[in-house]
């Protein structure tokens, strides 16, 4: 906890801290609620991930999924190192309680007013989450053991407990596949242009340049099905007004990028075809609206943030597009569950959907999607991004046959 002005302030035991070195590479720090880099989490992420030439997001996210465990093991009053000092680690139960921790979202303050959790009573994290957080506690402990178990009350107790961690991670039933959801209905993307539209009624952003930059945001992604690492790193001197198109382009450890947390773009570079109507409302935004807000001349980016205060003017970060998109959640119930990815896989329906109807063949096809995509031909990925059509098809197909069939006579009673 931090005391300021004589009051008391609970605090997280563990935050991240991002920073970029000067040669444009991206990093962070594990630092405590003092603001002081904390010895062991670093050492291993340095030593572990960052030295593994694992990305700048990989690391960013190790060191998140370790902020949880640091938070954890504090709230359960466990202190690793002397626990390991003793020669033990944890107890069985200590082990099991960390389900419950691993399975909440981690806040930055406590949801009641007066309570010592930092982990949320209602907010529940994603399977693939947890279980990332299972895998970096897991190597982190068996890691620092190796350190500092030097004389184990049992020797084959961290074995046991490295099992008892590894089992704490949630079962993928990958056959149950009813209740998996992907894409976006009809209706959710109507209500989605309708919130977006600028003037609307129903706009939740009072701002006209905000209002037109956040449909532009969507509008993108809706029609060229860009991930939002490619659409927060594109630059002006991405759009070609001339011909109509725009290139996603591979930008890692950017130098002008001032994001300590930079969007990154996953996949292949590749030159995109764009319509008329869409370039024009870019040029739009960037002439009408982007040139007016303070800052934005600095760096080339896009689509920057345009509320006032210390990083007016500055590329929209993750964190403010993740705040676009909850503000979409809390407007409409029946969006709470909507992310811009969804608007990828929505974007591969309508493409599944328009080879079918032009007689494409299956290996065209895929040829022409991985190359919109940005995806190496013949890595698999589109069957994960078509998997929602084929089964609509195979319903469609099911139910045209049972028609078709013999019929059988009904029984009379």
């Amino acid at each position: 906890m931090v005391v300021k002005n004589l009051t008391v302030t609970p605090a997280r035991v563990a935050k991240i801290k991002n920073f970029s070195f000067k040669e444009g590479e991206r990093s962070c720090v594990v630092v405590g609620a003092g603001g002081m880099p904390l010895y062991y989490p670093n050492l291993y992420l340095t030593t572990q991930v960052r030295n593994s030439s694992r990305s700048s997001s990989t690391l960013t996210n190790s060191a998140g999924h370790l902020c949880a465990f640091l938070q954890a093991m504090d709230e359960a009053g466990v202190d690793l190192v002397s626990r390991m000092s003793a020669g033990y680690v944890l107890e069985p139960f200590e082990v099991e309680a960390l389900r419950g921790a691993f399975q909440r979202r981690l806040l930055d303050q406590p949801e009641k007013k007066h309570g010592i959790s930092f982990f949320s009573l209602r907010a529940t994290v994603s399977k693939e989450v947890m279980h990332a957080r299972v895998g970096v506690a897991t190597k982190y402990i068996d890691w620092l053991a190796k350190q500092y178990l030097r004389a184990p009350r049992d020797p084959d107790e961290l074995a046991r407990i490295i099992q008892a961690l590894k089992e704490l991670r949630p079962i993928n039933k990958k056959r149950n596949t009813i209740k998996r959801k992907r894409g976006l209905s009809e209706v959710a993307v109507a209500a989605v242009i309708e919130l977006l539209r600028p003037g609307s009624n129903l706009n939740i952003w009072d701002d006209p340049a905000t209002q037109i930059r956040n449909r532009l945001l969507f509008t993108v992604m809706y029609e060229l099905g860009i991930r939002r690492g490619e659409l927060l790193n594109l630059k002006i001197e991405d759009l070609d007004f001339g011909a109509n198109q725009i290139s996603v382009m591979r930008r890692a450890d950017e130098k002008d990028d001032p994001r300590p947390d930079q969007p990154l773009v996953k996949t292949n570079d590749r030159l995109l075809p764009v319509k008329a109507v869409l370039m024009n409302e870019l040029r739009r935004y960037i002439t009408d609206h982007r040139r007016h807000v303070p800052g934005a001349k600095r760096h080339g980016f896009v689509f920057v943030t345009h509320k006032s205060g210390p990083t007016q003017g500055h590329p929209l970060s993750i964190v403010n597009y993740k705040n676009i998109v909850n503000s979409l959640r809390d407007a409409v119930p029946p969006l709470a569950e909507f992310s811009g990815h969804d608007l990828r896989h929505y974007w591969n329906e309508r493409f599944s959907r328009l080879m079918e109807t032009a007689g494409v063949s299956g290996p065209e096809e895929e040829l022409m999607r991985s190359q919109l995509m940005g995806w190496k031909f013949g890595s698999g990925t589109a069957k994960h991004y078509v998997q929602r059509y084929v089964e609509k098809k195979a319903r469609d197909h099911s139910l045209k046959m049972q028609e078709e069939n013999i019929k059988i006579p009904e029984f009379k009673s």
